[in-house]
């Protein structure tokens, strides 16, 4: 059984057969390189004369995020490669309800969520979503943790709408 394994490991390597490489070990230039062979699509989300700047792996992770498997894996790895300090935020259209503007009244009721983190949720077959968590604070609540889908950003007025309704977004975790 061994010798069969090392067998194999030998033909693999003398018939130049790469081993499986890490997405994550991968630079900007290789994961855009990767996109473009794995999806026929990317190329739409190019320029004629790409460069693998923040601004390009920003439109191709976006592009990419929306897919299940390794090309979900592959986007998230290129917007945490052009995230300051690898912090992820959706697209800046982003948004999944139509409400988008907190009325005065949600922002003066809204619970604070500090500190915070936003993580790109993917499993199985169904295609990535964005997830908001952290620490609900509110007057008359006690304090809890929570998971929730995030269905818009505002960032102007640094609050989130979720699934639960409308947060104040405080302090967020260190990536």
């Amino acid at each position: 059984m061994v010798t069969m394994t090392l067998s194999l490991r030998r033909r693999r390597h003398d018939l130049g057969v790469p081993r499986r490489v890490s997405i994550e070990t991968m630079d900007r230039e290789s994961l855009l390189c990767e996109a473009i062979l794995r999806d026929k699509e990317t190329e739409r989300a190019l320029s004629l004369y790409w460069e693998s700047d923040d601004e390009t792996c920003r439109r191709v992770g976006w592009h990419l995020v929306r897919n299940t498997g390794s090309l979900c894996h592959i986007g998230r790895r290129l917007l945490e490669l052009s995230a300051p300090g690898h912090a992820l935020l959706p697209p800046p259209e982003f948004r999944l309800c139509l409400e988008t503007e907190p009325t005065d009244e949600e922002q003066w009721s809204a619970p604070m969520l500090q500190p915070w983190s936003l993580i790109l949720f993917q499993t199985g077959s169904m295609p990535g979503h964005w997830r908001l968590g952290g620490a609900v604070y509110h007057p008359d609540h006690d304090c809890v943790w929570i998971t929730t889908r995030l269905l818009y950003l505002n960032r102007d007025k640094a609050m989130a709408r979720t699934d639960e309704g409308w947060v104040k977004l405080g302090r967020r975790m260190s990536a």
